[in-house]
């Protein structure tokens, strides 16, 4: 199995969500997360054994000190 993480850290308004997730704009300003997605979902296409092929994915981000799993549902403004 093979696994990656990327990790985005800096000051408010320093382009971290911009280089993560791109523009919208021009499929070029793609950020990080979606290129290595596209890349990901070619390779396993192209793949001969690609139907024991599992993928999983996680979204955290901290947010005042605590983290928060931004694919969970749960609204941080709600108190969690």
């Amino acid at each position: 199995p093979a696994s990656a993480a990327f990790v985005a850290f800096g000051a408010t308004g320093g382009g971290k969500t911009y280089a993560m997730t791109g523009g919208v704009q021009r499929f070029a300003d793609r950020g990080l997360i979606p290129r290595s997605v596209s890349l990901l979902f070619e390779a396993i296409a192209s793949s001969a054994d690609r139907a024991d092929t599992e993928v999983a994915v996680a979204f955290y981000e901290v947010y005042r000190d605590e983290l928060v799993d931004l694919l969970s549902g749960q609204s941080r403004r709600g108190g969690t």
